[in-house]
């Protein structure tokens, strides 16, 4: 597990993969040669050879039709089209998962198209507004949660928020038009828009200013509810770029939050009562009753705290950085984790991702976001079981390490 952070030069992800890849597949070698003549090893090290060959080839075809699909989607404004776009899409890459088992690979290209998609559909929703249009000020979307930390796939509703350029009170009413059709592209094309955490509410659509007020007056007033949706915030990216908005709307929110004791506060506290997935005994933390008896809770248990751990340490160590891994990195950067703590955080993830994708995949295209979220334990392997319960420690080592970071700050 060292090559995860220890490696030097190039990515963390692919270090992780090759050496797991090759030290798997080395091991497999010498066991099938071990009673192999000389004739009979050469044979297979050349038949292995041809296997890598032919399934790297297969790997570059099927990243091609992924770069074909995107490409189309970025090429149409019509949301017959688009919604086809993302069925065949998700279908390829959740054939490319089911193949190559890699949760960093599905995240990659589900992030593109997502923001394929959604320069599409900005394009679209323009259109349909006509000249009207043509009036409104630069408009930024924004994803959250899931898609925020750059690990959206279409079993997640999508949770959105909208950044603009000055407004007149004129524009207001473009503005909100733009929105209701912008939310019923993505709906037309198979996506569920979270129905509260999304631009059609005005509360999560505003220009620069406002948010900046509504930061400052919901911080200030420390009202449980008003943290809870502020915070989210710790988790976002732009779907659509405006370099200048985008930065100055990262720096304004990462300063609000990270500078807020009481803002950080509410989010260790929600952090440390999150389930890391175990009893008090060590024991599988299953559902009792109904239609899920007997399972595991993946989401609640498991993916939740250990994504909310290291949002709350990136945001108590002034992290910037979007998604998991390359927060965690950077955490050991700062030297707020060692080495040995960021790797288990590492695996962790991966280990709960590919978990999560393996679900959905055997869902896939019906889409029952609950039902995927379950885990049935006892069907796991000996292996990926151990590996289950070692994660879930490690989630409950980060949330200690939550508390003690904290700690540090002066509270």
């Amino acid at each position: 597990m060292t090559v995860l952070v220890t490696a030097k030069g190039g990515d963390i992800t692919a270090w992780r993969a090759a050496g797991e890849f090759g030290a798997t597949f080395r091991h497999a070698l010498l066991e099938r040669s071990a009673h192999c003549r000389s004739e009979e090893a050469e044979g297979l090290f050349d038949g292995a050879c041809q296997a890598l060959e032919a399934l790297a080839a297969d790997n570059d075809e099927q990243v091609a039709r992924l770069g074909q699909i995107a490409a189309q989607a970025a090429a149409s404004v019509d949301p017959v089209r688009l919604g086809e776009s993302c069925g065949a899409f998700y279908a390829e890459l959740y054939d490319h998962f089911a193949r190559y088992g890699s949760a960093v690979a599905f995240y990659h290209f589900s992030t593109l198209f997502l923001h394929e998609l959604s320069a599409s559909l900005h394009r679209y929703a323009l259109k349909r507004l006509g000249r009207p249009g043509e009036r409104l000020p630069g408009l930024m979307l924004v994803a959250l949660g899931p898609g925020g930390r750059r690990e959206f796939s279409p079993f997640c509703p999508l949770q959105l928020l909208l950044v603009s350029g000055q407004t007149t009170n004129g524009g207001q009413e473009e503005v909100s038009r733009y929105c209701d059709i912008l939310q019923e592209g993505f709906e037309a094309c198979g996506l569920r828009v979270d129905g509260e955490i999304t631009p059609v509410n005005s509360s999560w659509r505003g220009s620069l200013p406002e948010w900046d007020r509504r930061l400052g007056q919901g911080l200030a007033r420390g009202r449980q509810r008003a943290l809870v949706e502020l915070l989210r915030l710790a988790d976002h990216e732009a779907l659509l770029h405006i370099p200048e908005l985008e930065a100055e709307f990262r720096e304004l929110v990462l300063a609000r939050l990270q500078q807020s004791q009481r803002a950080l506060g509410d989010l260790v506290a929600r952090v440390l009562d999150l389930s890391n997935g175990l009893g008090l005994m060590g024991g599988w933390r299953l559902e009792k009753s109904g239609p899920y008896r007997g399972l595991f809770r993946l989401f609640e248990h498991a993916l939740l705290p250990l994504s909310a751990a290291v949002t709350a340490l990136a945001l108590i160590n002034r992290v910037d950085a979007v998604d998991t891994p390359q927060r965690i990195r950077a955490l050991l950067g700062r030297q707020a984790l060692d080495v040995d703590a960021a790797e288990r955080l590492l695996q962790s993830w991966y280990l709960l991702n590919e978990l999560r994708l393996r679900r959905e995949r055997e869902f896939w295209p019906g889409r029952d976001r609950e039902g995927a979220l379950y885990l049935d334990v006892t069907a796991l392997d000996e292996e990926t079981r151990w590996a289950l319960r070692e994660a879930l420690e490690t989630i409950d080592t980060a949330q200690r390490r939550v508390s003690v970071a904290y700690s540090g700050t002066g509270e």
